[in-house]
This record gives C-alpha cells, sequence and structure tokens, in this order.
C-alpha cells in the first residue's frame, strides 16, 4: 500500500494549501532569523521544503547557501520554478546516488529529492529547518526517530535544528471533525479524527470537482508530547533543547497551538 505522503503531496497539494502564501513564509522566517540569529552565509537545509516557499522567503531575507529536500519531485519541480522566478540563476533537482551534490552558492540554490530519514549529507548544514509540521508521518515510531538521527548528522557540530510542529494538547482539544469550503471550480470537504489509540491526528479531504468525480486526499501525523519530543531529540544526540509557542518564540503553553523545538549539536571540544 503506498504511504500516504507519497500521494498526498503532488500537484493539487498546492492549491489546496494556496492559503499559505509567500507573505506568511516571509514572516516566519523573519521570526526565526530574529530567534536564532542565524549566519547568512552558512549551509541551511530546509527539511521537506515542498514548493520552496521558505527557500523563497530565505533568498529574500539575504541568506546565500540554501539546499531544500523533499520527496514529492511534482513539489520540487515547483520550487524549481518559484527559485527561476525569483531571479535564482540555478536551481538543479538532484537525486542521491545518481549525482554529485553540487554545493549551494548564491545563484545556486540545491534542491535534493530524498528521503527524510536519510538526509545525504554529513556534519554540513549550520542550520537545519523543519517548518509546517514536516515530522510524524511515519507509522512506526522507529522511522520517525531516524529523522531525527538522519538530521543530526546532517549537522555540522555545533550546528542548530529548528522543528515547528503541531501542539499534541491543542490539537486534541480544539480538533474540528468536519468542515467544507469553495475553491473555484470545486467543493472540499475535510474530515479529521484522531486514531483508534490517540496516537495520531487523521485527515480526509475529498476533492469534488464541478461536473467531475470526487477524489480524496489522506494524511496523518503522529501526535508527541513536548516530552516525548525532548526525550526523542536526546535520544538522537541532540543536546541544549529549548522550546516555544511559537516561531516568534512565545512561553510554550498548554494554550499554545504549535511547539516550536530548538535543538543543538555539540560542538567540537
Amino acid at each position: 500500500m503506498t504511504a500516504w505522503y507519497e500521494e498526498s503531496f503532488g500537484k493539487e497539494y498546492l492549491s489546496l494549501y494556496a492559503h499559505r502564501d509567500l507573505a506568511e513564509a516571509c514572516a516566519n522566517i523573519s521570526a526565526i532569523h530574529a530567534l536564532l540569529a542565524l549566519s547568512k552565509d552558512e549551509p541551511l537545509l530546509d527539511l521537506a521544503c515542498g514548493a520552496g516557499r521558505c527557500l523563497v522567503a530565505l533568498r529574500r531575507a539575504g541568506f546565500h547557501r540554501l539546499v531544500g529536500l523533499d520527496l514529492s519531485a511534482d513539489l520540487l519541480q515547483a520550487a524549481a520554478e518559484a527559485l527561476t522566478d525569483e531571479g535564482v540563476a540555478e536551481a538543479p533537482i538532484v537525486t542521491p546516488g545518481a549525482h554529485d551534490l553540487p554545493e549551494p552558492a548564491p545563484q545556486r540554490v540545491v534542491l535534493v529529492q530524498a528521503d527524510m530519514r536519510r538526509i545525504p549529507y554529513r556534519d554540513y548544514f549550520a542550520t537545519i529547518l523543519s517548518i509546517f509540521t514536516s515530522f510524524g508521518y511515519f507509522e512506526a515510531d522507529d522511522e520517525n526517530e531516524a529523522v531525527l538521527r538522519s538530521a543530526y548528522d546532517a549537522l555540522r557540530p555545533g550546528g542548530v535544528f529548528l522543528m515547528d510542529y503541531l501542539s499534541r494538547d491543542w490539537v486534541i482539544d480544539n480538533l474540528v471533525p468536519e468542515d467544507e469550503r469553495r475553491q473555484p471550480g470545486r467543493h472540499v470537504h475535510n474530515r479529521r479524527r484522531l486514531s483508534p489509540d490517540g496516537r495520531r491526528v487523521e485527515k480526509v479531504t475529498t476533492v469534488t470537482p464541478d461536473g467531475g468525480e470526487a477524489h480524496q486526499f489522506r494524511e496523518s501525523v503522529r501526535l508527541y508530547s513536548e516530552s516525548d519530543m525532548r526525550r526523542l531529540l536526546a535520544a538522537a544526540g541532540f543536546r541544549s533543547v529549548a522550546a516555544y509557542g511559537s516561531l516568534s518564540g512565545d512561553c510554550c503553553t498548554p494554550q499554545s497551538s504549535r511547539l516550536v523545538l530548538v535543538a543543538h549539536k555539540e560542538p567540537c571540544p
């Protein structure tokens, strides 16, 4: 059976989430930069970069050595087009093993088609960003944990990993079982529920084009608590884990809708 994330992140995903636009991405990157005071001249990975909104926002903010990684060929193609429209001279899409991985540069953003459990870099990035709940996709906990180990291995000593993740308690307390909306030329209906064991939040989106046949997209994300995430990050090797309730650095409380984690790889002695 094909995994949901292999089916759902195609071209139609872009229009379903069109409300998550470049202005939002620019605001998020501005908040992250203020929170972490990132160097703009060191290698940065946008993990699960999708269609490249954050990469474009990072470019606009002056970051010069950018890599995006995603599994979806459709979303990476959209990212390449967005970066080209932004004036980037080169936005190659490369597959590990089939090509040597080019170095990111001021006029080259490297797009890597790969699984986030197997990031094809070692001790390379100063920063890795995981934005908009790009964690918890896998059914088995050890597969989700492999993502954290892979991120740890890809960071250089002293590097920082920021994850923008959902807040388990907020999701459980505020779950909207059903909603619908009109988009141009189609009707969109969402159903949400917790899995029977309460460990995942599941969403089924039914898209019905005017005069056409309905088709569905699934999403399923593991619900980890803050204490779970601290434990998993520590097990992956990270130290000095901080938790926030937003990308702006607000305190993390049970009322926070997001869980933002900032974890560091030990510097060299």
